[in-house]
């Protein structure tokens, strides 16, 4: 019989350290790129909903705060965060439309009639021209984006965010507020 030839249990040893030092020095550079494109895809994000809404207002002339009843907010999918300090965001199921029955479909009073009886008009100079947007999707956190709808409305001048609550998954910015707040990340758009 001719020799065997493997790796001896000092060759092994070796190469797993080697592995394990590669994989600490790696690991926090990685985690830094995943961070950083998580946050860049969320002010990418909010820009778009933030150009979305602009266009939907501007093309129907109303805004989508007085089409919701008796909702505060609009939102897109996503597990919805926790309020920071009071009177900060806090978009429970309750008090939260649905933003996809304002960019994609024509149905902001969610009773399944797309373009029927109190959704935007259908016809005219001033009528919904969407979609607006195809797919509404959670932030990279996996939490809704908001809108505060009850002050998207004629005539309020309230400062109107669409905003995420960021990594930790909190709204800190209070719904009014003129600057954001901790690691929320959004966009003003009145």
């Amino acid at each position: 019989m001719g020799k065997k030839s493997g790796f001896t249990l000092v060759e092994v040893i070796v190469i797993l350290a080697v592995i394990s030092i590669l994989a600490a020095i790696l690991t926090p550079t990685v985690l830094k790129y995943i961070a950083d494109a998580q946050q860049s895809r969320a002010e990418e994000d909010v820009k778009i909903l933030s150009a979305m809404l602009n266009d939907l207002i501007k093309d129907t002339g109303q805004y989508p705060g007085a089409m919701i009843g008796a909702k505060t907010f609009l939102c897109t999918p996503g597990t919805l965060p926790t309020a920071g300090a009071v009177g900060t965001f806090l978009a429970t199921a309750v008090n939260c439309g649905l933003l996809a029955n304002h960019l994609p479909l024509n149905d902001p009073n969610e009773d399944a009639t797309v373009g029927g009886a109190g959704d935007y008009r259908a016809t005219g100079k001033q009528r919904w021209r969407g979609p607006y947007i195809t797919t509404l999707s959670a932030d990279p956190w996996g939490n809704p984006y908001v809108v505060n709808a009850s002050t998207l409305v004629g005539g309020n001048t309230a400062a109107t965010w669409v905003i995420s609550a960021g990594p930790n998954a909190t709204f800190d910015t209070a719904v009014t507020a003129a600057a954001l707040s901790s690691d929320d990340v959004g966009v003003r758009i009145k």
